[in-house]
């Protein structure tokens, strides 16, 4: 009967299998970004560790991860403190925005809806830098500029990333008690791959790789 149930064919066992990598990709990812360091190293592990394993269903995922956090460590580290930075310039600034429109200015009230479509369209562009990372080979500079060319080369791809990526951070700050942060950087690294992988493809297929890459974490290759 065990034997059964731990069958790879069993539907359920196949289940509890997902749920299980949803669960503990996603507490990887935050353990790693609570230090704040870790949150570019972890953010491209997790986009490493869905394009190459986990879409596949192939073994190896958690391996993935720890090597490509270590291997893209030196780059992915500066390139978060730099989001971090920037989130917390927009925080800021939608702090006072959302100030002055309460009061009822209607200056600021325009500014704050307009604050919003800058919100999505930021993190459209920032969804790039880190599966960029982990497809690509850059210095800190180079990842920046080459997430912002594709970014801008690929409107409706930025505009769904932006949307994604913008409604994972409010749901976890407007929902952190649902617990929906055990869950949700799973869900975007998923949903992210969908989206990237089509965009990378061309790149991968002109350097003679495979669309869903099969080299090494670490491994350097250049757009």
């Amino acid at each position: 009967m065990l034997s059964k149930f731990f069958s790879g064919d069993n539907i359920l066992f196949k289940i509890f299998n997902v749920l299980g990598d949803v669960l503990a990709f996603s507490v990887l990812w935050l353990v790693s970004g609570a230090t704040v360091v870790g949150l570019g190293p972890g953010t491209t592990a997790l986009y490493d560790a869905m394009a190459h394993h986990l879409r596949k269903n192939q073994p190896g995922g958690y391996g993935r991860f720890w090597s490509s956090w270590k291997a893209n460590f030196k780059v992915a580290c500066p390139a978060g403190l730099v989001v971090v930075a920037l989130g917390a310039a927009l925080a800021r600034l939608h702090g006072l925005l959302y100030a002055g429109a309460a009061a009822g200015d209607r200056t600021l009230f325009v500014c704050y809806i307009a604050f919003w479509i800058f919100f999505v369209a930021v993190c459209g562009m920032a969804a790039y830098i880190f599966p960029v990372l982990s497809r690509f080979t850059f210095g800190v500079g180079g990842l920046l500029a080459a997430s912002a060319k594709l970014a801008l080369a690929h409107p409706l791809t930025t505009l769904l990333l932006g949307l994604l990526t913008g409604g994972c951070i409010l749901l976890c700050v407007g929902f952190w008690e649902w617990l929906v942060w055990l869950f949700l950087p799973y869900i975007w690294a998923l949903l992210a791959s969908l989206l990237l992988e089509p965009v990378f493809r061309p790149f991968m297929e002109r350097q003679g790789e495979e669309p869903n890459g099969n080299e090494d974490a670490g491994e350097e290759n250049h757009v």
